[in-house]
């Protein structure tokens, strides 16, 4: 059974922005990963997953102006509409005992052991010169209009202005419509990404990394 569809929710884009996070977005920022990645809050944080909220904003206020390097929100009549991160290697945080300790204490030891560990299935090893893609999440009356787009070209920009040589992301195998846009920006799949363990223990599926090379014209790709 399927519900009825709700009216559109007026979009221009032109008056969409794209800009860096700031802590004052964190919360919002919380509440679209929550809802664009449901099924990995719940492997992560089980069937608490406002704990696992209140867990994720909180190891990210300790973390500093660290947890928010490289990542952007798309703004939209003064609302966080969007997000998107980029990573690097040479960003990759000494604050991870900050955000453990965190998790220890809003979700209990147990909880904190099995979000760390359903975490650590999706982990990626970001390579030298790599600008890794993550947690590209519309809220759901938005999406379809281009803001996933915007945010990709933006960090895009953000990626070349910094040298970097290539774009890397996961997609879940089974996100069709993300893996199409995907490949309308130039991204091809490398690889497939299979977990036992996360599938036993979480349902979690597979993944495919695709990779973007930026020394390429668009062109080529």
């Amino acid at each position: 059974m399927y519900a009825s569809a709700a009216a559109p929710t007026p979009f221009e884009a032109g008056d969409l922005l794209i800009r860096p996070a700031r802590f004052s977005d964190i919360d919002a920022i919380v509440a679209l990963h929550r809802e664009a990645f449901a099924d990995t809050f719940s492997a992560a944080f089980g069937r608490d997953d406002e704990r696992g909220a209140r867990a994720l904003a909180t190891s990210w206020r300790r973390q500093g102006a660290s947890a928010l390097r490289g990542m952007l929100v798309a703004e939209y009549a003064d609302t966080v509409i969007g997000t998107i991160s980029l990573r690097t290697r040479d960003a990759l945080t000494e604050s991870a005992s900050i955000a453990e300790s965190a998790f220890f204490e809003v979700l209990g030891v147990w909880g904190a052991i099995r979000s760390l560990f359903a975490l650590s299935l999706l982990d990626h090893q970001i390579g030298y010169g790599e600008g890794f893609i993550a947690d590209v999440a519309v809220a759901a009356a938005y999406r379809r209009r281009g803001v996933a787009r915007a945010l990709l070209q933006r960090a895009e920009q953000d990626a070349r202005l910094r040298a970097l040589e290539y774009l890397g992301l996961y997609v879940r195998e089974t996100n069709h419509g993300a893996r199409a846009l995907y490949q309308q920006l130039g991204f091809q799949p490398v690889r497939a990404r299979h977990s036992l363990l996360g599938k036993m223990l979480f349902g979690l599926s597979g993944w495919i990394y695709m990779r973007k090379d930026l020394n390429r014209s668009p062109a080529e790709h």
